[in-house]
């Protein structure tokens, strides 16, 4: 029960559920996750330090990279959260922008500081195109 909680609790919070949603698909490091997702890397590091204790991520690290992944173990609670979610689409936009990312900004180039800067003028410069426009299409709840 203490346990069903704490996951509740740590996926009560926006960004560690687009954090999982994006790890869902893929193993990931932190410089793509702070660039599709618009936040700053102590923000992102910090959400998966706190995802990983929870025993929701692990990790390794491969030179200066730590990449991210799903426990292979989820718990029953939070699988069940992340398809749900995943199910309503509300973050389809997080899954596309990555794929763009990955696609042309990486090209199995190294992620810095400047392919992330690189991502996001060029996710402004382009927002009016498209529908989705990047945005997580994130409904409205009453």
């Amino acid at each position: 029960m203490i346990r069903d909680v704490r996951i509740l609790k740590v996926l009560a919070d926006e960004s560690r559920l687009r954090l999982l949603l994006l790890l869902r698909q893929r193993e990931l490091f932190v410089c793509q996750l702070m660039a599709v997702l618009k936040l700053s890397q102590p923000l992102v590091s910090r959400n998966l330090a706190l995802l990983e204790r929870e025993g929701l991520l692990s990790s390794r690290r491969q030179g200066k990279h730590v990449f991210y992944r799903l426990e292979k173990n989820l718990p029953h609670l939070a699988a069940a959260l992340l398809d749900i979610t995943a199910a309503d689409g509300l973050f389809d936009g997080d899954r596309q922008n990555m794929e763009l990312f990955c696609r042309r900004f990486l090209r199995d180039a190294e992620c810095d500081m400047t392919a992330v800067k690189a991502f996001m003028e060029f996710r402004s410069k382009n927002k009016n195109r498209g529908a989705n426009n990047g945005k997580t299409g994130q409904k409205s709840v009453h």
